[in-house]
């Protein structure tokens, strides 16, 4: 009776130790690595969404300035050339740079910054600045460019292809990027037309800023749509 008794109590006592007995080092490392997965993977898909509501919002800017800029100048067949914004980033009053296009509303407020009278900031989703020049289609000054600077790569690629396929704004005549800061198109410059629509692999071979700079992504319009 004794010796079951004392075996009862050994077998209670390893219970008790087990139950007491934390995570070994190996199954903490485990769950870390579980945790750490599903976290990055939440990142991850959280980025894409981020970019992808990036690209949307620039895409409905562009129309919206283009509209904008189209009702400016309803009752002319020209772009005024003294509205051309050219500097890098857009800082009219600082510049000297004309501050037409920003104080007749062209673009959507949140899109700008600073106070009456100027300095102004026009910036797109990406930081970069955004600016309006006169282009030629057949005559000079009959049309206008609208230039996203500062686009990474990945959303440069979305914004060709999004923007030049089935639903295209009809005035559409020019969509082009090119790597690096800066303005892409001279003021009323002469364009050549783009053929649409810009597929993925076209979009690529334009879109090859990868470094901080990004690229400048640069859509012209003819002034009657």
């Amino acid at each position: 009776m004794i010796i079951c008794m004392r075996k009862k109590f050994a077998a209670g006592s390893a219970g008790r130790e087990e139950e007491k007995r934390g995570f070994t080092l190996t199954e903490i490392a485990i769950v870390l690595g579980i945790i750490g997965l599903i976290l990055g993977a939440i990142w991850v898909a959280a980025a894409a969404v981020y970019n992808n509501l990036r690209t949307s919002r620039a895409t409905t800017e562009l129309l919206t300035i283009a509209q904008n800029v189209r009702a400016m100048y309803a009752t002319s067949a020209v772009v005024d050339l003294n509205a051309n914004m050219a500097a890098v980033p857009f800082n009219a009053q600082a510049a000297g740079v004309a501050t037409t296009y920003v104080q007749a509303g062209v673009f959507p407020n949140d899109m700008v910054s600073g106070v009456a009278g100027g300095p102004y900031s026009v910036q797109n989703p990406w930081g970069g600045s955004v600016n309006v020049v006169a282009t030629q289609h057949i005559v000079a000054s009959d049309s206008f460019a609208v230039e996203f600077d500062g686009v990474p790569q990945a959303a440069c690629i979305s914004l060709l292809t999004a923007n030049t396929g089935n639903g295209r704004d009809s005035g559409l005549y020019e969509a082009k990027a090119t790597a690096g800061s800066g303005l892409s198109i001279a003021a009323n410059a002469a364009l050549a037309a783009t053929v649409f629509p810009v597929g993925a692999a076209t979009a690529q071979a334009l879109c090859t800023g990868v470094a901080a700079a990004g690229n400048n992504v640069s859509f012209a319009f003819k002034l009657k749509g």
